[in-house]
């Protein structure tokens, strides 16, 4: 008989595992003196149908207003061969949310809307729509918001890729073509974009402009194994910290976990050149 081999023991100390600060799902960090706090999330609704397939738009919204963000990215809102036809979901978050609802309709029906939308506390200076859409392939799109923080023009995207990895890379290109048309400002990108792959050229391509990235777990929202959803900021923003939002409830309403940040914002004659020294990571400042 064989000698059977020593069982391999993992250091529980090490084990990435165990510590999800270690394994990119959770950042525990400050906002540095003297910047303003700026808390938003992301989150693929399905159309408020949750993984018990029931239509609960009621509860998506008890989920939103427990995120406690500034601004909330939705993709999947309105309905979309699931749910109830004849529902605005656009108009309903709003009213039971208490936000300002900016939508970003994909697909249009008489009956209703299907797209992202932008939810959001803060003074909206401008709304601009974003086309992704691509030959042949589900409409998609994004939608962005020019916001006061304080007097600081704080520039939002919420987007929704596709399914095809050369579908992706052609909205990417209008992303940062998107970006390279309009006044500097500091930015965040933020949504579902299907990229599973932690090295694929897209998220390269996104990561030469918005250098910094909240990407944990999220997909699927019952063993989320995939970084689908991600928050990207531009080099004058400090990504203070970022978690996803895994509860009964969130597990439940949709098959993706909302991932949150908390953003620090520098004051309006801050020195904004990129690349300097960042603030050490401190305590974890969600509100």
């Amino acid at each position: 008989m064989p000698r059977a081999l020593p069982l391999l023991r993992r250091d529980p100390h090490r084990s990435p595992l165990r510590d999800p600060a270690e394994r990119g799902d959770l950042r525990s960090g400050s906002v540095p003196p003297g910047y303003g706090r700026l808390c938003v999330a992301t989150w693929n609704i399905h159309s408020c149908v949750g993984m018990d397939a029931r239509f609960a738009p009621e509860r998506t919204a008890c989920v939103i207003r427990g995120l406690d963000a500034d601004v909330v990215g939705l993709q999947e809102v309105g309905w979309h061969h699931r749910g109830e036809m004849g529902v605005d979901q656009f108009a309903f978050l709003e009213a039971a949310t208490g936000y300002r609802a900016l939508a970003g309709p994909t697909k249009h029906n008489r009956a209703a809307h299907y797209g992202n939308a932008l939810l959001t506390r803060r003074p909206v200076l401008e709304v601009a729509p974003l086309d992704l859409a691509m030959p042949m392939r589900e409409p998609r799109g994004g939608l962005c918001a020019v916001l006061d923080l304080d007097g600081v023009e704080v520039q939002v995207i919420v987007a929704h890729l596709g399914l095809d990895p050369w579908e992706r890379n052609a909205q990417v290109t209008r992303i940062l073509s998107f970006l390279d048309a309009r006044p500097p400002r500091p930015t965040v990108f933020m949504g579902d974009l299907n990229e599973w792959r932690p090295k694929a050229p897209r998220l390269a391509r996104l990561s030469e402009r918005l250098p910094d990235c909240a990407a944990p777990r999220s997909f699927h929202a019952r063993l989320p194994t995939l970084r689908l959803d991600r928050i990207f900021v531009s080099p004058t923003l400090h990504l203070a910290s970022f978690e996803v939002v895994r509860s009964a409830m969130t597990r439940r309403a949709s098959d993706h976990l909302p991932v949150r940040a908390l953003i620090g914002v520098p004051p309006r004659d801050a020195d904004r050149q990129a690349g300097g020294d960042r603030p050490a990571v401190g305590p974890c400042e969600f509100r």
